[in-house]
């Protein structure tokens, strides 16, 4: 379910598509709509610019996001952006698939492939099913509607400090990994001609439906409290190195004992049964491959996270912005990485998103800061601005007022003198003391002599 954000858009279901596939989009929107739910996609009508503003919010604030594929929208990086801006938002993903799946999962490029694995889809790829399929797809839609709970602060974390993404808790840690640029197999097998009910791509692994909590620890440690960590990747790789790789490539196999080994076992040289169990949560339904199937999970959100703020198309910006209203620890890991970001606009953004999400941390306060000597005038300008919604103590304001007084582009100095009137500090109020006296001393000087 979609973060509740502050947005000017508020909408029930936002369907993401190519151009080419508007006169379908339109034909789904109709029917979506008629179900007495808020539809929100790139109208022909609409101002181009204003729609990829707007669209960021759409999709952060939807409760549904229907993605139609197709051979053209595989090709668009942005349609893959999209995505993963549904995933982290918690919005329930629904992918309507115009070709087969043995036709479309050739073009997924591999993370797309990792986000959609375990999600149910629905296909058109012809016109007899296709009343068939949106009866489907529309009473999957009207259960989810039902199902739906409150709505969760977006700010709110767990205690160990992880987002949250459909249920798993994730650790991102943009300074350690790197997990783009990576090349997988096709997934999935081959379509029934008469295929009219959801697919699910790539399924859990099978579950024990007996009493028994029989896991990958039991079968393979028995009752031993802790392990080497070489022998548990070992175990782990005989389990499941064949299984990843047929699903996915080898370097997401490596990808996957990257996670383990940094983010549940926190690089620990001996795994305790205790990190483990704390994983996988228990074990209520005696999964045989619950920790894999976490695993998976995982994996996927850890992805979505990281191509957020790895976007190359011109949602990017859009998307930086809303995620000020963030506070999460990866949030903020990632706006303070975006500060070195070759584009000015997006260090810009990424300043004021940075001081909305992390607020007066000393560490924000002292980055904010540094953007003050940035080459680009509207960066420095973003930082008086942040620096003076953060009203962050005597320090800043010194550093402001410097830029007051000297800076050389006019609109910086006005935009240092904004922030230091919201500081209201000692060091502020002399300045703008001063700016008072000098106003009123080169007001009596252009006064006509008597």
């Amino acid at each position: 379910m979609a973060s509740n954000l502050p947005s000017k858009i508020q909408c029930d279901v936002m369907i993401s598509f190519n151009s080419k596939d508007l006169k379908f989009t339109q034909k789904i929107a109709e029917k979506i709509e008629e179900q007495g739910w808020t539809v929100w996609y790139t109208r022909p009508e609409m101002d181009p610019v204003e729609a990829l503003s707007k669209k960021g919010e759409a999709i952060l604030s939807c409760k549904m996001f229907v993605m139609i594929i197709s051979k053209d929208s595989c090709k668009d990086s942005q349609f893959a952006d999209e995505l993963a801006l549904a995933y982290i938002s918690n919005s329930t993903i629904y992918p309507v698939s115009l070709e087969k799946f043995r036709d479309i999962s050739p073009l997924l490029e591999g993370g797309m492939k990792l986000m959609l694995a375990r999600i149910n889809w629905t296909f058109f790829f012809k016109p007899e099913i296709y009343e068939s399929s949106l009866q489907s797809l529309l009473t999957s839609m009207t259960e989810n509607m039902s199902n739906l709970q409150p709505q969760l602060d977006p700010t709110q974390v767990s205690e160990s400090g992880d987002i949250n993404f459909h249920g798993m808790n994730v650790s991102i840690n943009f300074d350690t990994n790197d997990e783009n640029n990576y090349h997988e197999d096709d997934i999935g097998g081959e379509d029934e001609e008469g295929m009219t009910e959801h697919r699910r791509p790539i399924r859990p692994l099978q579950t024990r439906q007996t009493g028994l909590k029989y896991d990958f620890w039991d079968r393979n440690f028995d009752n031993k409290s802790e392990v080497p960590w070489v022998e548990f990747k070992r175990k782990f790789e005989t389990d499941y190195h064949d299984k990843i790789v047929k699903q996915y490539s080898e370097d997401r196999f490596k990808f996957f004992v990257n996670l383990i080994y940094k983010d549940i076992f926190n690089l620990q040289k001996t795994v305790k049964k205790s990190q483990f169990e704390a994983f996988c949560e228990g074990n209520p339904d005696a999964d045989m491959h619950r920790f894999y199937n976490r695993l998976q999970a995982y994996a996927t959100g850890y992805h979505a996270m990281v191509e957020v703020f790895n976007m190359s198309s011109s949602l990017r910006l859009t998307t930086i912005q809303n995620l000020g209203n963030f506070s999460f620890p990866a949030v903020v890991q990632g706006l303070s990485k975006m500060l070195k970001d070759a584009d000015p606009n997006i260090r810009a953004v990424a300043t004021i998103a940075l001081a909305k999400s992390a607020k007066n941390k000393k560490a924000t306060v002292d980055r904010i800061m540094g953007m003050l000597d940035d080459e680009d005038r509207l960066v420095r300008e973003s930082a008086c601005l942040a620096l003076g919604y953060l009203k962050p103590g005597t320090k800043a304001e010194e550093v402001v007022a410097d830029k007051w007084r000297n800076d050389p582009i006019k609109h910086v100095r006005e935009a240092a003198e904004v922030a230091l009137k919201r500081m209201g500090g000692d060091h502020a109020a002399k300045c703008m003391q001063v700016t008072k006296v000098l106003a009123s001393e080169m007001e009596f000087l252009k006064q006509p002599e008597s």
